[in-house]
C-alpha cells in the first residue's frame, strides 16, 4: 500500500481532502467519521462542546469548533453555526470583549470559516491591525501582561497571518487593503528566523516545535507555517531551507507520524495507529506546492510499516 491509498481508507474527512488537494478532485463535504463524533458531543441545550467557552481545553467550543474547521466540516452546518453563536455571545458582547490577540485571531478564522456578520468580523481585524508590534509581528503578552513587551511571537503572529488569509479567502474586503500594507513583514518575521531559529543565538526558538502536532490547538510548529506558506501560494525562498529539510526527513518511512499531543482532555482520539494521516496529508500539501519531486518520489513507493 502506498500513502495515498492509505490517505484514502481512513476517516472520510482525510479522504475527502486527500481527494481535493492530492489528486485535485471535487469532493462533497461529509459529516461522518470525526466530524460526526464531534457533532455527538455537542450540547444542544447549553449551546457548547465540554460544557465551556474556551476551556477545558481541549474540549471546549472553540477549540472543538478549531477541530471541526480543520477537518472542513460543511461552513453553514446548522450545529457549527450554533457554537459560533455562543462564541460571539461570550467573548464578543457589548458587555465583554476578548483581548488576546491570539485568541481573537483564531475567532477571526473560526468567523471567516463560517460566514459570519462581516461588523463582527472587521471589529476584530481592526483590533489585530492595531496592536501589531514594531518588528512586524503581533505577541498576545503585549495586552495581557503587567508589563507589555515589544517583541512579537512566533505562536502569535502566525495566528494573526492565518486569520487574515481567512479574511482574504472567504470574500472580505474592508480592511484587506491594510492587511496587504503590513502582512509581508509579518511573514518576514517567520522568514527570518527561517521558520524555527531564534536570531540572537540561532538555536530553535521552543523545542517542541520541530514535532508536529494534530491538532496544533493555538501552538506554533514548522509544519504548521509551511501549511501557511503553502496554502496562500507564497514563493519558495531559501528561507524555507531548513523547514522543509525537516519535513522531508520525518517523511523517511513515507509517512509522518501522528506526534505528541498537547496535555489536556479529549473528546475522543482521532489518531490512534502509527502513521498520522492528518500530519501526512498536511505534509504532503506542503511537498506538492514546494517540493514537487519529492512529492512524487514518495506518493509513489511503499509504506514502511
Amino acid at each position: 500500500m502506498n500513502v495515498m491509498e492509505y490517505l484514502q481508507s481512513s476517516d472520510p474527512s482525510v479522504k475527502r481532502m486527500t481527494q481535493k488537494y492530492l489528486l485535485d478532485e471535487a469532493s462533497n463535504y461529509v459529516e461522518e467519521g470525526w466530524i460526526s463524533r464531534f457533532l455527538d458531543c455537542f450540547d444542544a441545550e447549553t449551546g457548547t462542546w465540554g460544557n465551556g467557552i474556551y476551556g477545558p481545553k481541549w474540549i471546549s467550543t472553540f477549540y472543538t469548533l478549531r477541530d471541526l474547521v480543520s477537518l472542513e466540516i460543511r461552513p453553514d452546518h446548522p450545529i457549527y453555526q450554533r457554537g459560533l453563536d455562543t462564541l460571539i455571545n461570550k467573548m464578543w458582547s457589548d458587555e465583554w470583549r476578548e483581548d488576546d490577540i491570539c485568541v481573537v485571531a483564531m475567532l477571526v478564522s473560526l468567523l471567516t470559516y463560517g460566514k459570519r456578520d462581516m461588523n463582527i468580523v472587521d471589529e476584530m481585524v481592526a483590533y489585530l491591525l492595531n496592536t501589531r508590534q514594531n518588528d512586524g509581528g503581533w505577541n498576545c503578552s503585549s495586552t495581557r501582561n503587567p508589563k507589555p513587551t515589544d517583541k512579537s511571537s512566533i505562536n502569535t503572529t502566525l495566528s494573526v497571518l492565518e486569520a487574515f488569509r481567512d479574511y482574504e479567502k472567504y470574500g472580505y474586503k474592508t480592511h484587506l487593503n491594510s492587511i496587504k500594507d503590513i502582512r509581508e513583514s509579518a511573514q518576514s518575521y517567520l522568514l527570518k528566523r527561517h521558520l524555527m531559529f531564534r536570531l540572537t543565538n540561532g538555536e530553535v526558538v521552543i523545542s517542541y516545535i520541530t514535532d508536529f502536532h494534530f491538532p496544533t490547538r493555538w501552538k506554533y510548529d514548522v509544519l504548521r507555517a509551511l501549511c501557511y506558506f503553502a496554502d496562500i501560494n507564497y514563493k519558495c525562498v531559501p528561507e524555507m531551507n531548513e523547514g522543509l529539510t525537516l519535513l522531508k526527513e520525518k517523511f523517511k518511512r513515507g509517512y509522518l507520524s501522528k506526534g505528541p499531543t498537547f496535555t489536556g482532555k479529549h473528546h475522543f482520539k482521532m489518531e490512534t495507529g502509527k502513521i498520522g494521516t492528518m500530519n501526512t496529508l498536511r505534509g504532503l500539501i506542503v511537498l506538492k506546492t514546494f517540493e514537487p519531486d519529492e512529492y512524487n518520489r514518495i506518493i509513489h513507493r511503499d509504506l514502511l510499516l
